[in-house]
């Protein structure tokens, strides 16, 4: 989820989070999301702890499963939460997403029946493929890098998002808020 969140706030605040500023190292080296945990405890989500505070004074909102994330239980809550949804229907609101310019990402299963996941921001799509950021190449993860140079553009089969998809899957959206 670091590195999705870390791509949200870079699409609506390129000039306060970018490769030089609060990138995602920076982000857990100055505990912007909250203090890091070791990767053995990453399931606690305590990582994440501020990520709701932060999100609502940058004017943010996220959505997780359909779920308005106002509060670090509510984070919990939508992670934990069975999804409902198919990868089908999961793809559909991405590409809907996208055309309305909002921030998405999917979150697609890696192992342990959907409970081991990786969450990646998609900013494009054809027929065939999601076109996703990613900050490393995720072992297990059936997407292909794109480009030759040191980013991580890659494209992952709408085929894999299905295959891989389990009750765990779900939809993350960030939103900038207009008052």
């Amino acid at each position: 989820g670091r590195d999705f969140l870390y791509y949200s706030l870079h699409y609506y605040f390129p000039d306060k989070f970018n490769r030089n500023i609060n990138n995602p190292l920076l982000i857990e080296k100055n505990n912007i999301f909250s203090f890091s945990v070791n990767a053995k405890f990453a399931w606690l989500m305590i990582q994440f702890f501020k990520v709701p505070v932060l999100f609502k004074e940058l004017g943010l909102s996220l959505l997780i499963g359909g779920k308005q994330i106002k509060t670090f239980w509510d984070f919990i809550v939508s992670i934990i939460s069975p999804n409902q949804k198919s990868a089908q229907e999961a793809i559909e609101e991405v590409e809907k997403l996208i055309g309305q310019g909002f921030v998405a990402g999917i979150d697609i299963s890696l192992s342990l029946w959907g409970l081991m996941d990786h969450v990646i921001f998609v900013y494009g799509y054809n027929e065939d493929n999601l076109y996703v950021f990613d900050t490393h190449q995720v072992a297990g993860l059936e997407y292909e890098k794109i480009t030759k140079d040191t980013r991580y553009i890659m494209k992952i089969s709408k085929n894999t998002i299905i295959k891989k998809w389990s009750r765990f899957g779900r939809v993350w959206v960030v939103k900038k808020e207009f008052v």
